[in-house]
C-alpha cells in the first residue's frame, strides 16, 4: 500500500504549491541580493557620495536603506490577513506580483537613494504578504499527511532565492557600468511575472471558498486537488460537507478579532507562534552572518569568504530540505528539539574556540570553527525556521489561522530588525563572545520546545482546536485521540477513508 504522502500527492497539488512558491523565490531573491548589492561598485557610483574622486555609501544612508524597508514588511504582514480574507489566496498573490513589479520599476528608474529606498519599502510590503499567504495556502490545500512537506517549504525555496540573489551580485562584483546593479535588481521581476502566469491555473483554497459559502466551487476545487479515487468514492464530498459543518458550528465566517489572539486558549497559540518566530531570528544565523566574515579575514581566508558563505547557504538549503522530508515522518517536535541542541553545540564550540588568539589558533581548531559556521545554518532551519512558518500556518485553528500567522510574522520582522540593528554595535566589543548569547538562545529553545512546543503531525487544521481546548501539555499532544469532526477530517486526509473508530457516527451530525 502506498504511503499517505505518496497517495495524497497529486499533480494539481504539486503544481499549485510550486506556483505559489514563486512568492518564496521573490522573498529570497529580494532579501538575498540587497546586502551584496550595496557593495557593488556600480551601485555605489549611482547612490553613493563622491569624496576625493571616489564614491562611497555613507553609513547613515546605508543604515536608512536597510532599516526603512522593514516598515513595508510590517504593513504587508498585518495587511495579509485582511487581503486573504476578502480577496482569497489567488487574488492576494496577484496583488503581490503587482506590488513587486511596481517596486522594481521604481528601483530601476532611481537616480537618488531616497527613490530606491521607497521602492525597497514597497517591495518589502510584497514580502510581508508572501510570508503569510504562501504557507497559509499550502496548509489549507494540503491534506494532513503532506502538510509538513508542502506548507513548510517556503524557507527551502526562499533559500534558493537567497542563493540566486547572492550569485547575481557576485557575478557583477567588478562591473562599474550601471548594468552591474540594474541586472541583479531586474531579476526580481522574474518570480513576479511567473506568479501572474501560473497562479491563474491553480485552484482557490476550498476552505476559503467554504467560508464564503461557495460550496459547489469548493467541491470542484477539492476534486482537482485530491486523488481520483477519493473523488470517485465520495471522500471529497464528505470532506466538503464536514468542513461546512465545522464552519457553521464554530461560526468561522466571523474570523475573530485581533484581541482574540490574547484571549482564552488562543493566547497560548499566539505565544507559541510568536516565540517560534523570535527564536528563528536569534538562534544562530545572525552569529554566522556577523562574525564569520571577521574570522575569515583574521585567518587570512578573506579571498575565499564568498565561497564559504555560499557553501553555508547551500548547506542551509539542504538542511531545509531534510527537515521538509522528515516533518511528516518524525513530526515537528523531534526536529525542533534535536536541531536546537545541535545549534547550541555548534555555537558554544565556535565561541569557545574563538576566544583564543585567532592568529595563533591551530589548524584543527580553525577548521572546527569553520565547520561550525558552515553546518550551523542547516540546523537553524531544521529546528526553528521550518517550524515557525509551518506551525504559524496551522496552529490558529478554524477561526484565527490568518491572524495568528500575521502576528507571528510581525514578531519575526521586529526580532530580525532588532538583531540586525544591535549586533553590529555589540560585535566590535564582544567579538566571538557574541556566540555565547546566540548559543544561550539555542539552549533555551531546547528546554522551551520540550515543555511548550506541541506536535501537530498528521492532524487536520480543524482538529487543532480540539487539541488546545483539551488543555493538554505539549508532550501529550501526539498521544491524544480526538473524537470530533476534526478527527474525521484527519482520517479522510490521511487515509482517504473513514477509519475503524466509529467515525461514521460522527457523520450523522453533518448535514
Amino acid at each position: 500500500m502506498a504511503s499517505p504522502v505518496r497517495r495524497q500527492t497529486t499533480f494539481t497539488l504539486v503544481f499549485s504549491i510550486l506556483a505559489f512558491l514563486q512568492g518564496a523565490v521573490l522573498f529570497g531573491l529580494d532579501t538575498g541580493s540587497f546586502g551584496s548589492l550595496q557593495a557593488l561598485p556600480s551601485f555605489v557610483d549611482r547612490f553613493g557620495v563622491e569624496t576625493a574622486g571616489t564614491y562611497s555609501l555613507p553609513a547613515t544612508r546605508k543604515a536608512l536603506m536597510n532599516s526603512l524597508p522593514w516598515i513595508g514588511k510590517i504593513i504587508g504582514c498585518f495587511g495579509a490577513e485582511r487581503a486573504i480574507e476578502r480577496l482569497g489566496f489567488k487574488k492576494t498573490m496577484y496583488m503581490v506580483a503587482a506590488i513587486q513589479i511596481i517596486a522594481v520599476i521604481i528601483e530601476l528608474t532611481s537616480h537618488a537613494w531616497a527613490q530606491f529606498t521607497i521602492g525597497r519599502i514597497i517591495a518589502y510590503a510584497a514580502v510581508g504578504l508572501v510570508e503569510n499567504c504562501v504557507p497559509a495556502y499550502g496548509a489549507e490545500v494540503s491534506p494532513a499527511a503532506t502538510r509538513g512537506l508542502f506548507a513548510g517549504s517556503i524557507m527551502f525555496v526562499t533559500g534558493i532565492g537567497n542563493l540566486w540573489g547572492a550569485g547575481m551580485s557576485r557575478a557583477y562584483a567588478t562591473e562599474t557600468e550601471a548594468k552591474g546593479w540594474i541586472i541583479p535588481t531586474a531579476m526580481q521581476l522574474i518570480p513576479a511575472v511567473l506568479m501572474v502566469l501560473l497562479v491563474p491555473f491553480t485552484p482557490e483554497s476550498p476552505r476559503w471558498l467554504i467560508l464564503k459559502g461557495r460550496m459547489q466551487e469548493a467541491k470542484k476545487n477539492l476534486d482537482r486537488l485530491r486523488p481520483k479515487e477519493d473523488v470517485a468514492s465520495g471522500v471529497t464530498q464528505t470532506e466538503v460537507d464536514t468542513l461546512q459543518y465545522v464552519v457553521e458550528q464554530s461560526n468561522a465566517q466571523d474570523q475573530g478579532r485581533w484581541l482574540d489572539l490574547f484571549r482564552g486558549n488562543y493566547l497560548r497559540r499566539t505565544w507559541i507562534c510568536a516565540t517560534l518566530f523570535i527564536i528563528q531570528q536569534t538562534n544562530g544565523n545572525q552569529f554566522v552572518q556577523s562574525y564569520a566574515a571577521t574570522f575569515y579575514v583574521q585567518r587570512g581566508l578573506g579571498a575565499n569568504s564568498f565561497t564559504y558563505t555560499i557553501l553555508g547557504q547551500v548547506v542551509g538549503i539542504i538542511g531545509c530540505g531534510v527537515g521538509l522530508v522528515l516533518f511528516d515522518i518524525t513530526g515537528r517536535r523531534p526536529l525542533m528539539i534535536i536541531g536546537s541542541a545541535l545549534c547550541t553545540l555548534f555555537l558554544y564550540i565556535a565561541a569557545g574556540l574563538g576566544t583564543q588568539d585567532t592568529q595563533t589558533l591551530n589548524k584543527s581548531s580553525a577548521d572546527m570553527i569553520l565547520s561550525c559556521f558552515i553546518l550551523l545554518p542547516a540546523f537553524t532551519r531544521i529546528s526553528a525556521t521550518n517550524n515557525a512558518f509551518l506551525t504559524g500556518a496551522e496552529i490558529g485553528g478554524v477561526k484565527m489561522r490568518k491572524k495568528t500567522m500575521a502576528f507571528g510574522t510581525a514578531c519575526d520582522v521586529l526580532a530580525a530588525f532588532l538583531v540586525t540593528f544591535v549586533t553590529p554595535y555589540l560585535l566590535p566589543s564582544m567579538g566571538v563572545n557574541i556566540g555565547w548569547i546566540f548559543g544561550s538562545v539555542a539552549a533555551f529553545s531546547v528546554v522551551w520546545s520540550y515543555f511548550f512546543f506541541p506536535e501537530l503531525k498528521a492532524r487536520s487544521l480543524e482538529e487543532v482546536d480540539e487539541l488546545f481546548e483539551a488543555k493538554l501539555s505539549a508532550r501529550h499532544f501526539s498521544k491524544y485521540e480526538s473524537i470530533g469532526t476534526g478527527h474525521l477530517l484527519a482520517s479522510l486526509e490521511n487515509k482517504g477513508r473513514l477509519d475503524e473508530k466509529g467515525l461514521r457516527d460522527e457523520m450523522k451530525e453533518v448535514p
